[in-house]
């Protein structure tokens, strides 16, 4: 059956934007017209879940004030993913296979006054069963000679989720408001720390994920059954970012460090590690080895199954209480990437590169059954052509 990539995994969802949004990392400060390509290839080990996404972007001045941003992204997804049931005996992991396209788009409209600039954004991403729009706003200004940097804005995210099996769509929205300040410390050192809040509302659960119940319909008699999850209507996030970029001229390298913490209202709390460092070699090669380590607690309704739970899930009213999912997603689990990219300077103008990153996850609570957890090799292949 068809599976919306956006239901999938958080991870794979992560890494990807994560790729979208370095289409143009070379030279990030200049405002040039510019096009951007990459091509990405996220694979699962034994043959699970396989995404191949290719991008488009690009940068045009329309007059010294304005300049356009235009972004398009094309997903294809297939493979299995686990369902959240572990079967009737409890210890076998049940698989949906899947598959999908997802085609999206940004559009970016910069307008540039003085120390000022303001950002008016539109997203637009349509799969089989999902649509998703979003408006954004957002403005920096440069203070203290350009040494302090202010940042500040909000979203509006609109989502329809209509599955096949649904009678009818569901719908939900989301509201984000950030706010971030950055600090020259020295000529070689940059800071910055950045405080998002989040507020979703309306069908939070994930349609494909299911969990294992049997059910005593009789002393000792037991009917098993794999009945749909079960999440709160509303979530509410934050999210703590703090960043230091440093360049070493005796090295002729830079390092980027993050620092990310995550807690929310159901529960879910983490925290993620995540260091880059960029190495020159002459003036054309860089290379850039990195790390990522991310560690979560579980959701509060975060369930192996509901045997023994005292839960009737036929008595359960969709977005209320009780609450409970067998999605690893939400368990409590760590995650690793690591990996090396290499950019290649053509000329003053062109400039290509490849990278290769592993990713490895696992749970920690001792009984989410340990294959649940995948693991993935991503390969990236980009170019940027300034103009």
């Amino acid at each position: 059956m068809p599976l919306s990539r956006t239901y999938l995994l958080v991870p794979i969802r992560v890494l990807i934007v994560c790729g979208y949004l370095n289409l143009s990392w070379v030279k990030p400060l200049r405002a040039e017209d510019h096009l951007s390509v990459k091509w990405q290839d996220y694979q699962e080990d034994d043959g699970r879940v396989r995404v191949v996404s290719r991008y488009v972007g690009g940068e045009k001045a329309i007059t010294q004030s304005l300049a356009l941003r235009l972004h398009g992204v094309h997903d294809t997804i297939s493979g299995a993913t686990p369902t959240g049931s572990n079967g009737r005996s409890g210890d076998e992991l049940v698989y949906s296979e899947i598959t999908d396209v997802r085609k999206a788009g940004v559009v970016d409209l910069d307008w540039t006054n003085g120390i000022h600039k303001t950002s008016f954004q539109f997203s637009h991403s349509k799969e089989t069963d999902f649509l998703s729009k979003g408006y954004a706003i957002y403005n920096t200004s440069e203070y203290n000679k350009r040494n302090t940097g202010l940042s500040y804005g909000v979203s509006y995210i609109d989502d329809e989720i209509e599955p096949s099996f649904f009678s009818e769509t569901r719908y939900k929205e989301s509201v984000d408001g950030h706010f971030g300040i950055s600090q020259v410390l020295d000529p070689n050192t940059i800071a910055s720390v950045t405080f998002t809040y989040s507020k979703f509302d309306g069908y939070l659960a994930d349609p494909y994920k299911s969990i294992a119940n049997n059910f005593e319909v009789l002393p000792e008699f037991f009917l098993f059954q794999e009945v749909p999850e079960n999440r709160p209507d509303e979530r509410l996030r934050r999210i703590w970012l703090a960043n230091v970029k440093r360049f070493y001229p005796g090295l002729r390298g830079s390092v980027d460090f993050d620092y990310r913490y995550f807690d929310d209202s159901w529960g879910i709390e983490s925290h993620t590690f995540d260091f880059e460092w960029y190495q020159k070699f002459g003036d054309r090669f860089t290379l850039r080895p990195s790390y990522r380590y991310y560690t979560q607690g579980a959701a509060d309704f975060y369930l192996t199954n509901l045997n023994g739970a005292d839960i009737d899930p036929l008595d359960t009213k969709e977005g209320l209480v009780p609450y409970y999912s067998a999605d690893y997603r939400l368990a409590k689990m760590a995650t690793e990437t690591y990996g090396i990219k290499a950019i290649y300077k053509v000329s003053d103008s062109v400039s290509w590169d490849v990278s290769w990153e592993r990713y490895e996850m696992k749970g920690r609570d001792g009984k989410t059954l340990e294959e649940t957890f995948p693991s993935a090799d991503i390969l990236t292949i980009g170019g940027n052509w300034w103009f």
